[in-house]
């Protein structure tokens, strides 16, 4: 039984929620839990070139776009969470460290030989602490 349901999206890949969001809503709808959604930003390296405030409002971006998805969705009432760092490190710990039971991702398309799973997707199924759900791409 889920208590805490944590769904991972890439607002820049609608492969990321077009089937995750929707398996994620019915499954906090089916045991009663809250639902949370979490955008992780790939840290950014600082480079002599660069100024100072580079990457300012970059969570305030990725939030408003991860809201318009979960208005587009029918799930604007879902918990947002901007993490900052590596992807599958982020996830993980905000899982843990916020007691999640289970974690909901999408697969996406690869190549050989990761076809269904990426990196950050397979860390996540082997490190997470609880349960992990992978919604599959049925599109090919």
């Amino acid at each position: 039984m889920a208590t805490k349901i944590l769904l991972p999206i890439d607002h820049t890949d609608d492969r990321s929620w077009k089937n995750a969001l929707p398996l994620a809503q019915e499954q906090a709808k089916f045991y009663g839990a809250e639902l949370h959604a979490v955008a992780v930003i790939p840290e950014i390296i600082q480079l002599p070139n660069l100024p100072a405030n580079y990457g300012a409002g970059a969570k305030e971006h990725v939030r408003s776009a991860l809201q318009a998805i979960l208005d587009h969705g029918n799930a604007s009432d879902v918990q947002v969470h901007i993490e900052e760092g590596s992807v599958y490190r982020e996830i993980l710990k905000l899982a843990y460290k916020e007691g999640f039971d289970l974690i909901v991702m999408a697969s996406t398309k690869g190549d050989f030989p990761n076809y269904e799973i990426g990196p950050n997707l397979s860390r996540v199924v082997r490190n997470a602490h609880c349960t992990v759900t992978v919604v599959r791409d049925q599109s090919r």
